[in-house]
């Protein structure tokens, strides 16, 4: 197979609300989760963003996750029991989409 031929790389992006009462303590337990990530799946990105008009209220927070090879649904299901242990009751829902690239 060529690099012509090769499925296009995918990559897994999560979004949810924080209540900004909570966002420090919550943003060090999403970066503890992401380098355990890192270190676990060799070569594996992993960011976290704020969307910049954060409202008072809430902020609205994207993890994204890519790979060179693609983020796989077995990946993409580890990173979700990681996210198991972040802290309970201080976001919303976690809504998780895939993305391919179309380069």
């Amino acid at each position: 197979m060529t690099t012509a031929d090769a499925a296009p790389a995918k990559a897994l992006f999560i979004y949810y609300k924080v209540d900004p009462a909570h966002a420090q303590a919550f943003e060090n337990a999403v970066r503890q989760m992401q380098t355990a990530l890192r270190q676990s799946h060799e070569n594996l990105t992993a960011r976290l963003w704020v969307r910049a008009e954060a409202k008072a209220s809430a902020q609205t927070w994207m993890e994204t996750y890519e790979h060179p090879d693609g983020v796989s649904v077995l990946l993409a299901t580890l990173i979700e029991l990681a996210a198991q242990d972040l802290p309970a009751g201080q976001i919303g829902d976690r809504h998780a989409e895939m993305f391919s690239n179309i380069d």
